[in-house]
Protein backbone atom coordinates (compact mmCIF):
# COMPACT_ATOMS: atom_id res chain seq x y z
CA UNK A 1 0.00 0.00 0.00
CA UNK A 2 1.34 3.51 -1.18
CA UNK A 3 1.91 6.03 2.10
CA UNK A 4 -0.59 8.64 0.08
CA UNK A 5 -3.43 6.14 0.62
CA UNK A 6 -2.57 4.65 4.29
CA UNK A 7 -1.25 8.03 5.51
CA UNK A 8 -4.38 9.39 6.88
CA UNK A 9 -4.86 6.36 8.74
CA UNK A 10 -1.47 6.09 10.57
CA UNK A 11 -2.04 8.53 13.38
CA UNK A 12 -5.45 6.76 13.95
CA UNK A 13 -3.88 3.65 14.03
CA UNK A 14 -1.15 5.02 16.79
CA UNK A 15 -3.91 6.07 19.22
CA UNK A 16 -6.08 3.63 19.28
CA UNK A 17 -5.94 1.04 22.18
CA UNK A 18 -7.06 -1.61 19.65
CA UNK A 19 -4.28 -1.34 18.22
CA UNK A 20 -1.64 -2.33 21.21
CA UNK A 21 -4.42 -5.05 22.34
CA UNK A 22 -3.21 -6.33 18.88
CA UNK A 23 0.40 -5.83 19.12
CA UNK A 24 0.52 -7.35 22.73
CA UNK A 25 -1.34 -10.49 21.57
CA UNK A 26 0.84 -10.90 18.99
CA UNK A 27 3.93 -10.82 21.18
CA UNK A 28 2.45 -13.49 22.81
CA UNK A 29 1.39 -15.42 19.75
CA UNK A 30 5.02 -14.98 17.90
CA UNK A 31 7.16 -13.86 20.43
CA UNK A 32 8.67 -17.41 21.25
CA UNK A 33 10.38 -16.19 17.79
CA UNK A 34 12.32 -13.70 19.29
CA UNK A 35 15.51 -14.08 21.76
CA UNK A 36 14.25 -13.13 24.89
CA UNK A 37 15.99 -9.43 25.03
CA UNK A 38 14.39 -8.64 22.43
CA UNK A 39 11.26 -9.72 23.28
CA UNK A 40 11.96 -7.83 26.76
CA UNK A 41 12.56 -5.19 24.40
CA UNK A 42 9.47 -5.02 22.36
CA UNK A 43 7.07 -5.69 25.31
CA UNK A 44 9.01 -2.60 27.24
CA UNK A 45 8.75 -0.05 24.07
CA UNK A 46 5.11 -1.28 22.98
CA UNK A 47 3.87 -0.35 26.80
CA UNK A 48 5.22 3.21 27.19
CA UNK A 49 3.77 3.90 23.08
CA UNK A 50 0.64 2.61 24.47
CA UNK A 51 0.37 4.77 27.45
CA UNK A 52 2.04 7.78 25.44
CA UNK A 53 -0.12 7.65 22.56
CA UNK A 54 -3.19 6.25 24.53
CA UNK A 55 -3.11 9.32 26.64
CA UNK A 56 -2.79 6.98 29.93
CA UNK A 57 0.18 9.26 30.87
CA UNK A 58 1.82 12.51 30.51
CA UNK A 59 4.65 12.50 27.62
CA UNK A 60 7.88 14.44 28.37
CA UNK A 61 9.96 14.96 25.08
CA UNK A 62 13.69 14.90 26.01
CA UNK A 63 17.05 15.45 23.77
CA UNK A 64 18.90 12.73 23.56
CA UNK A 65 21.80 13.57 26.36
CA UNK A 66 18.90 14.60 29.35
CA UNK A 67 18.70 11.67 31.64
CA UNK A 68 15.03 9.62 31.11
CA UNK A 69 15.94 9.20 35.39
CA UNK A 70 13.88 12.27 35.73
CA UNK A 71 11.24 11.36 33.42
CA UNK A 72 10.51 7.73 34.85
CA UNK A 73 10.50 9.37 38.10
CA UNK A 74 7.94 12.05 37.48
CA UNK A 75 6.03 9.23 36.15
CA UNK A 76 5.69 10.39 32.73
CA UNK A 77 7.00 8.68 29.32
CA UNK A 78 9.94 9.74 27.88
CA UNK A 79 10.32 10.83 24.26
CA UNK A 80 13.18 10.97 22.22
CA UNK A 81 12.38 12.53 18.90
CA UNK A 82 15.69 11.49 17.12
CA UNK A 83 15.21 7.95 18.52
CA UNK A 84 11.65 7.78 16.70
CA UNK A 85 13.36 9.38 13.29
CA UNK A 86 15.22 6.59 13.69
CA UNK A 87 11.86 3.80 13.51
CA UNK A 88 10.66 6.25 11.23
CA UNK A 89 13.12 5.73 8.72
CA UNK A 90 13.25 1.37 9.15
CA UNK A 91 9.48 1.77 8.72
CA UNK A 92 10.11 3.98 5.85
CA UNK A 93 8.13 6.82 6.61
CA UNK A 94 11.21 9.01 7.04
CA UNK A 95 12.02 10.41 3.85
CA UNK A 96 7.90 11.78 3.54
CA UNK A 97 8.87 13.57 7.33
CA UNK A 98 11.64 15.53 5.90
CA UNK A 99 9.94 16.81 3.01
CA UNK A 100 7.07 18.17 5.15
CA UNK A 101 9.73 20.02 7.39
CA UNK A 102 11.73 21.49 4.39
CA UNK A 103 8.31 22.22 2.97
CA UNK A 104 7.62 24.27 6.16
CA UNK A 105 11.09 26.27 5.90
CA UNK A 106 13.71 23.96 7.24
CA UNK A 107 17.01 24.11 6.24
CA UNK A 108 18.58 21.08 4.95
CA UNK A 109 21.81 21.83 6.97
CA UNK A 110 19.73 20.87 10.08
CA UNK A 111 20.38 17.31 11.13
CA UNK A 112 18.14 14.92 9.61
CA UNK A 113 17.15 13.34 12.55
CA UNK A 114 15.85 16.36 13.75
CA UNK A 115 14.25 17.61 10.46
CA UNK A 116 12.26 14.35 10.42
CA UNK A 117 10.46 14.78 13.38
CA UNK A 118 9.82 18.01 13.08
CA UNK A 119 8.17 16.74 9.66
CA UNK A 120 6.39 13.85 11.93
CA UNK A 121 4.74 16.08 13.99
CA UNK A 122 2.87 18.11 10.99
CA UNK A 123 1.66 14.48 9.83
CA UNK A 124 0.16 13.93 13.13
CA UNK A 125 2.35 10.90 14.34
CA UNK A 126 3.50 12.33 17.34
CA UNK A 127 2.56 11.68 20.62
CA UNK A 128 1.38 15.30 22.31
CA UNK A 129 3.75 16.54 24.99
CA UNK A 130 3.05 17.83 28.46
CA UNK A 131 6.27 19.32 28.76
CA UNK A 132 9.68 19.32 26.87
CA UNK A 133 13.14 19.05 28.74
CA UNK A 134 16.47 20.18 26.86
CA UNK A 135 19.98 20.64 28.04
CA UNK A 136 22.53 22.90 26.92
CA UNK A 137 25.38 20.84 25.94
CA UNK A 138 26.42 18.45 22.91
CA UNK A 139 23.24 18.95 20.77
CA UNK A 140 22.61 22.31 19.77
CA UNK A 141 20.13 21.08 16.90
CA UNK A 142 17.98 18.99 18.85
CA UNK A 143 17.55 21.79 21.41
CA UNK A 144 16.15 24.55 18.57
CA UNK A 145 14.25 21.17 16.99
CA UNK A 146 12.47 20.88 20.35
CA UNK A 147 11.65 24.46 20.99
CA UNK A 148 9.98 24.62 17.88
CA UNK A 149 8.20 21.88 18.30
CA UNK A 150 6.92 23.39 22.46
CA UNK A 151 5.92 26.80 20.47
CA UNK A 152 3.96 24.80 17.69
CA UNK A 153 2.09 22.49 20.57
CA UNK A 154 2.06 25.27 23.32
CA UNK A 155 3.81 23.22 26.05
CA UNK A 156 6.02 24.14 28.93
CA UNK A 157 10.07 24.48 27.67
CA UNK A 158 12.53 23.56 30.29
CA UNK A 159 16.62 24.16 29.61
CA UNK A 160 19.11 22.67 31.59
CA UNK A 161 22.37 24.98 31.44
CA UNK A 162 25.14 22.32 32.16
CA UNK A 163 28.65 23.91 33.08
CA UNK A 164 31.29 23.11 31.05
CA UNK A 165 33.70 21.60 33.84
CA UNK A 166 32.47 18.74 36.29
CA UNK A 167 33.61 20.39 39.71
CA UNK A 168 31.79 20.37 43.03
CA UNK A 169 30.46 23.89 42.43
CA UNK A 170 28.85 23.26 38.63
CA UNK A 171 27.28 20.09 40.91
CA UNK A 172 25.78 22.02 43.19
CA UNK A 173 24.48 24.66 40.44
CA UNK A 174 23.35 21.88 38.28
CA UNK A 175 21.55 19.64 40.76
CA UNK A 176 19.76 22.66 41.91
CA UNK A 177 18.47 23.69 38.39
CA UNK A 178 17.63 19.79 37.90
CA UNK A 179 15.29 19.79 41.03
CA UNK A 180 13.77 23.19 40.87
CA UNK A 181 12.44 21.87 37.05
CA UNK A 182 11.87 18.57 38.33
CA UNK A 183 9.67 20.33 41.11
CA UNK A 184 7.90 22.78 38.61
CA UNK A 185 7.01 20.27 36.02
CA UNK A 186 5.09 18.27 39.13
CA UNK A 187 2.93 21.37 39.97
CA UNK A 188 2.39 22.54 36.78
CA UNK A 189 0.86 18.95 34.68
CA UNK A 190 -1.42 16.57 37.16
CA UNK A 191 -0.43 13.23 37.83
CA UNK A 192 3.37 13.97 37.87
CA UNK A 193 4.77 14.19 41.02
CA UNK A 194 8.18 13.65 42.73
CA UNK A 195 7.40 10.40 44.98
CA UNK A 196 8.89 8.06 42.42
CA UNK A 197 12.62 9.16 41.52
CA UNK A 198 13.76 7.23 43.95
CA UNK A 199 12.75 4.02 42.53
CA UNK A 200 14.45 5.31 39.12
CA UNK A 201 17.75 6.30 40.67
CA UNK A 202 17.32 2.64 41.77
CA UNK A 203 15.68 0.90 38.81
CA UNK A 204 19.07 3.20 36.76
CA UNK A 205 21.61 1.79 39.28
CA UNK A 206 20.77 -1.99 38.88
CA UNK A 207 20.22 -1.21 35.20
CA UNK A 208 23.97 0.08 35.09
CA UNK A 209 25.24 -3.00 37.18
CA UNK A 210 23.69 -5.47 34.74
CA UNK A 211 24.67 -3.69 31.75
CA UNK A 212 29.16 -3.64 32.95
CA UNK A 213 28.13 -7.48 32.83
CA UNK A 214 27.04 -7.40 29.03
CA UNK A 215 29.85 -4.81 28.41
CA UNK A 216 32.28 -7.18 30.05
CA UNK A 217 30.87 -10.20 27.65
CA UNK A 218 31.22 -8.25 24.52
CA UNK A 219 35.17 -8.24 24.95
CA UNK A 220 35.16 -12.18 23.72
CA UNK A 221 36.64 -12.73 20.44
CA UNK A 222 34.88 -13.14 18.53
CA UNK A 223 32.29 -10.28 18.97
CA UNK A 224 29.02 -12.23 20.33
CA UNK A 225 26.69 -9.31 19.43
CA UNK A 226 26.04 -8.62 16.20
CA UNK A 227 27.33 -4.83 15.80
CA UNK A 228 23.99 -3.94 13.47
CA UNK A 229 21.61 -4.89 16.41
CA UNK A 230 23.62 -3.24 18.83
CA UNK A 231 23.78 0.14 17.00
CA UNK A 232 19.76 -0.65 16.67
CA UNK A 233 19.57 -1.09 20.82
CA UNK A 234 21.61 2.11 21.23
CA UNK A 235 17.62 3.92 21.66
CA UNK A 236 17.53 1.52 24.89
CA UNK A 237 20.56 3.27 26.05
CA UNK A 238 19.71 6.62 25.25
CA UNK A 239 15.89 6.53 26.66
CA UNK A 240 14.84 4.17 29.14
CA UNK A 241 17.54 4.44 32.11
CA UNK A 242 15.06 4.49 35.00
CA UNK A 243 12.61 2.28 33.84
CA UNK A 244 12.02 -1.53 35.14
CA UNK A 245 12.06 -3.15 31.82
CA UNK A 246 15.42 -1.67 30.61
CA UNK A 247 16.71 -3.90 33.55
CA UNK A 248 15.18 -7.13 32.13
CA UNK A 249 16.56 -5.98 28.61
CA UNK A 250 19.94 -6.16 29.81
CA UNK A 251 19.81 -9.16 31.85
CA UNK A 252 18.42 -11.51 29.16
CA UNK A 253 21.19 -9.73 26.67
CA UNK A 254 23.72 -11.26 28.99
CA UNK A 255 22.16 -14.19 29.46
CA UNK A 256 22.27 -15.05 25.65
CA UNK A 257 25.93 -13.45 25.33
CA UNK A 258 27.13 -15.83 27.70
CA UNK A 259 25.32 -18.76 25.77
CA UNK A 260 26.27 -17.94 22.63
CA UNK A 261 30.28 -17.85 23.67
CA UNK A 262 29.84 -21.27 25.58
CA UNK A 263 28.18 -22.50 22.62
CA UNK A 264 30.80 -20.72 20.16
CA UNK A 265 27.30 -19.73 18.21
CA UNK A 266 28.91 -15.83 16.72
CA UNK A 267 27.73 -13.82 14.80
CA UNK A 268 30.72 -13.75 12.60
CA UNK A 269 32.66 -17.06 13.31
CA UNK A 270 35.49 -16.39 10.95
CA UNK A 271 36.15 -13.14 12.84
CA UNK A 272 39.60 -11.35 11.40
CA UNK A 273 38.84 -7.75 12.40
CA UNK A 274 37.12 -5.73 15.08
CA UNK A 275 36.10 -2.24 14.49
CA UNK A 276 34.85 0.62 16.94
CA UNK A 277 31.89 2.43 15.35
CA UNK A 278 31.60 6.09 16.43
CA UNK A 279 28.28 7.92 16.16
CA UNK A 280 24.55 6.38 14.88
CA UNK A 281 24.57 4.21 11.54
CA UNK A 282 21.66 4.72 8.44
CA UNK A 283 18.86 3.01 10.41
CA UNK A 284 16.70 2.72 6.92
CA UNK A 285 17.71 -0.91 5.10
CA UNK A 286 21.38 -1.15 4.50
CA UNK A 287 23.75 -3.75 3.74
CA UNK A 288 26.94 -1.79 4.88
CA UNK A 289 27.11 -4.19 8.09
CA UNK A 290 26.11 -7.50 5.94
CA UNK A 291 29.55 -6.61 3.80
CA UNK A 292 31.39 -5.98 6.65
CA UNK A 293 30.44 -9.55 8.20
CA UNK A 294 30.93 -10.90 5.37
CA UNK A 295 34.54 -9.81 4.98
CA UNK A 296 35.07 -11.04 8.30
CA UNK A 297 34.58 -7.57 10.13
CA UNK A 298 33.09 -7.89 14.05
CA UNK A 299 31.62 -4.40 14.82
CA UNK A 300 32.65 -4.85 18.29
CA UNK A 301 31.35 -1.73 20.04
CA UNK A 302 30.22 1.40 19.40
CA UNK A 303 30.30 4.98 21.26
CA UNK A 304 27.06 5.59 22.06
CA UNK A 305 26.68 2.41 23.86
CA UNK A 306 30.24 3.37 26.28
CA UNK A 307 28.59 3.77 30.22
CA UNK A 308 30.39 7.08 31.24
CA UNK A 309 28.59 7.82 34.46
CA UNK A 310 29.33 6.73 38.51
CA UNK A 311 26.56 4.58 40.44
CA UNK A 312 23.90 7.60 41.82
CA UNK A 313 22.59 7.98 45.16
CA UNK A 314 18.83 7.41 44.86
CA UNK A 315 18.80 9.82 48.29
CA UNK A 316 20.42 12.59 46.51
CA UNK A 317 18.81 12.08 43.08
CA UNK A 318 19.38 15.62 41.48
CA UNK A 319 23.23 15.51 42.93
CA UNK A 320 23.49 12.19 40.85
CA UNK A 321 21.69 13.53 37.62
CA UNK A 322 23.92 16.22 37.62
CA UNK A 323 26.84 14.19 38.08
CA UNK A 324 25.55 11.89 35.19
CA UNK A 325 25.20 15.07 32.91
CA UNK A 326 28.77 16.62 33.33
CA UNK A 327 30.05 12.96 33.17
CA UNK A 328 29.39 13.45 29.30
CA UNK A 329 32.65 12.74 27.46
CA UNK A 330 31.68 14.44 24.60
CA UNK A 331 31.09 17.50 26.44
CA UNK A 332 34.00 19.29 27.64
CA UNK A 333 37.80 19.48 26.39
CA UNK A 334 37.93 17.14 23.61
CA UNK A 335 40.53 15.41 25.48
CA UNK A 336 37.59 13.42 27.30
CA UNK A 337 36.07 12.10 24.47
CA UNK A 338 39.73 10.76 23.20
CA UNK A 339 40.46 9.07 26.74
CA UNK A 340 36.85 7.36 26.21
CA UNK A 341 37.69 6.25 22.34
CA UNK A 342 41.22 5.19 23.89
CA UNK A 343 39.84 3.23 26.05
CA UNK A 344 37.52 1.24 23.93
CA UNK A 345 39.75 0.61 21.96
CA UNK A 346 41.76 -0.98 24.50
CA UNK A 347 38.94 -2.63 26.01
CA UNK A 348 37.21 -4.35 22.60
CA UNK A 349 40.38 -5.00 20.87
CA UNK A 350 39.57 -2.91 17.83
CA UNK A 351 41.82 -2.55 15.03
CA UNK A 352 40.64 0.11 13.57
CA UNK A 353 37.82 3.03 13.91
CA UNK A 354 34.94 4.02 11.85
CA UNK A 355 33.05 7.07 12.11
CA UNK A 356 29.54 7.71 10.50
CA UNK A 357 29.54 11.33 9.82
CA UNK A 358 25.56 11.47 10.19
CA UNK A 359 24.63 14.92 8.16
CA UNK A 360 23.99 18.00 10.19
CA UNK A 361 25.76 16.42 13.18
CA UNK A 362 27.76 19.17 14.64
CA UNK A 363 29.01 17.72 17.82
CA UNK A 364 30.60 14.40 16.65
CA UNK A 365 31.61 15.57 13.53
CA UNK A 366 33.77 18.55 14.49
CA UNK A 367 35.95 16.84 16.37
CA UNK A 368 36.77 14.31 13.49
CA UNK A 369 40.38 15.55 12.18
CA UNK A 370 41.18 15.62 16.05
CA UNK A 371 40.57 12.51 16.77
CA UNK A 372 42.14 10.99 13.38
CA UNK A 373 45.36 12.90 13.89
CA UNK A 374 45.35 11.36 17.64
CA UNK A 375 44.27 7.90 16.37
CA UNK A 376 47.02 8.10 13.67
CA UNK A 377 49.46 8.53 16.30
CA UNK A 378 48.64 5.42 18.44
CA UNK A 379 48.59 3.43 14.90
CA UNK A 380 44.90 2.80 14.77
CA UNK A 381 43.56 3.11 11.11
CA UNK A 382 40.53 5.70 10.88
CA UNK A 383 37.93 5.84 8.78
CA UNK A 384 35.19 9.23 7.95
CA UNK A 385 32.28 7.28 6.69
CA UNK A 386 29.89 10.30 5.02
CA UNK A 387 26.35 9.23 5.49
CA UNK A 388 22.77 9.75 6.48
CA UNK A 389 21.06 8.09 9.67
CA UNK A 390 17.27 8.94 8.30
CA UNK A 391 17.44 10.19 5.02
CA UNK A 392 18.24 7.38 2.45
CA UNK A 393 18.86 9.49 -1.02
CA UNK A 394 21.48 11.48 1.17
CA UNK A 395 24.11 9.16 0.13
CA UNK A 396 26.23 7.43 -2.10
CA UNK A 397 26.55 3.29 -0.90
CA UNK A 398 28.14 2.62 -3.50
CA UNK A 399 30.90 4.98 -2.72
CA UNK A 400 30.51 4.17 1.14
CA UNK A 401 31.42 0.37 -0.01
CA UNK A 402 34.13 1.41 -1.82
CA UNK A 403 35.87 3.17 0.88
CA UNK A 404 34.85 0.39 3.70
CA UNK A 405 36.42 -2.11 1.49
CA UNK A 406 39.96 -0.12 1.33
CA UNK A 407 39.68 0.22 4.51
CA UNK A 408 38.97 -3.38 5.74
CA UNK A 409 42.42 -3.85 3.34
CA UNK A 410 44.26 -1.21 5.07
CA UNK A 411 43.63 -3.12 8.33
CA UNK A 412 44.56 -6.35 6.92
CA UNK A 413 48.02 -4.82 6.02
CA UNK A 414 48.65 -3.58 9.18
CA UNK A 415 47.72 -6.87 10.62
Amino acid sequence: MRWESFSPFLPLVLKSRLTYRVAKLGLRCFGRRMSSYQLAAAKGVMSELADAYSGRKPVIFTSAFVPTEIVYGLGAVPYLPEMWSGFAAAFGVSERGIDESEAKGYSQDLCSFHRCHLGLEKLGLLPRPSAIIVSSHLCDGGRRSLYAHSVSIGCPFYVIDVPYALTDSSVRWLSLQVERICEDISRRIPGLALDGMSRAIRNSNRAREVYLDVCRLRRNQPAPWSGSEALNYVFAFLSAWGSEWLIELYENLANVLKHRIEESTYPVPQERLRILWLNLKPYYKSPLFEYLERWGVSVAFEEYSYLYWPEMDERRWAEGIAIKMLSNFGWGPIQRRLDAIWNMVNDYAVDGVVQFDQWGCRQSNGGARVLADFLRRKGIPFLELDGDGVDPRNGSLAQALTRLQAFVEVMCARQ
